[in-house]
């Protein structure tokens, strides 16, 4: 009798096992149409991400990172264009518990009323992206988070967390690391020569104007500054109350060698 109860159990077990397993890969083949839509309808309405790209533009971008946060249930996914693709862009992708899709796009550098970078001017010859880095991250928030959820103020927190920190893979800044703010200058193929010098005056300008805000709050020992080495760009997120501001500083400049 004991026998047969255990290998009751055991089939038991295999059959909730590939129950849960079948459910869980109809639901990711169900959202994976409804993200291939959101996408494409960023393409159209965005068409700055794929300029400089022929070929079919909806493919071009690929996943390259999937988070999940497990206590309010949200996952965020980074598309990208191919590594070594001049004027590179990424999407970002947002899911909630329910299943609602919002993609927001993440243009590079050379698209400044985006990022609305202190200290620049917008270059010539590159349209208006006529939205910004802040007012994209509150929509999708707002869309994916309904105002009537007494967490809302905690799950916002934790998308932004999530997405700096897991999938951008920012570093929070603090004191100590200001001799990195102020030294780190990367060179980009993807925006016009600059000066060197007057691009480390920039970077000076900004370490002190970010500096005056590190702390949210008095004494607080939390710091508000987000290190984006491999975009070149530094986060700060200011809370408003029922929205978010992002104030983004600009950590590259352009370059380029000149062949003799």
């Amino acid at each position: 009798m004991k026998n047969k109860s255990a290998k009751s159990v055991r089939v038991q077990y295999v059959i909730s096992y590939f129950l849960i397993y079948f459910i869980s890969a109809s639901c990711n083949q169900s959202v994976e149409p409804k993200i291939n839509n959101s996408i494409q309808n960023l393409i159209e309405k965005y068409p700055q991400l794929t300029a400089e790209k022929k070929s079919e533009k909806s493919k071009e971008f690929k996943l390259v990172k999937s988070v999940k946060e497990g206590e309010f249930n949200i996952e965020i996914q980074l598309y990208s264009q191919p590594e070594g693709y001049k004027n590179r862009n990424h999407i970002l992708v947002f899911i909630n518990g329910k299943k609602q899709i919002y993609a927001m796009p993440l243009f590079n550098s050379k698209y400044r009323d985006y990022w609305e970078f202190p200290f620049d001017k917008l270059l010539q010859n590159v349209p208006k992206t006529n939205t910004t880095f802040t007012n994209q991250l509150n929509s999708g928030i707002d869309e994916l988070i309904n105002n009537s959820d007494r967490r809302k103020s905690n799950k916002r927190y934790t998308l932004i967390n999530e997405m700096l920190t897991s999938v951008l893979n920012c570093k929070r800044i603090e004191e100590k690391d200001s001799s990195s703010v102020l030294h780190t200058l990367r060179g980009s193929y993807d925006i016009p020569d600059e000066n060197i010098d007057s691009a480390k005056i920039r970077l000076r300008k900004n370490y002190e104007l970010m500096k005056r805000e590190w702390h949210p709050e008095e004494f607080s020992y939390n710091y508000n500054c987000y290190f984006d080495e491999t975009n070149a760009r530094v986060y700060q997120i200011e809370n408003l109350g029922n929205k978010f501001k992002i104030k983004t500083y600009r950590m590259d400049y352009g370059f380029h060698y000149i062949n003799l």
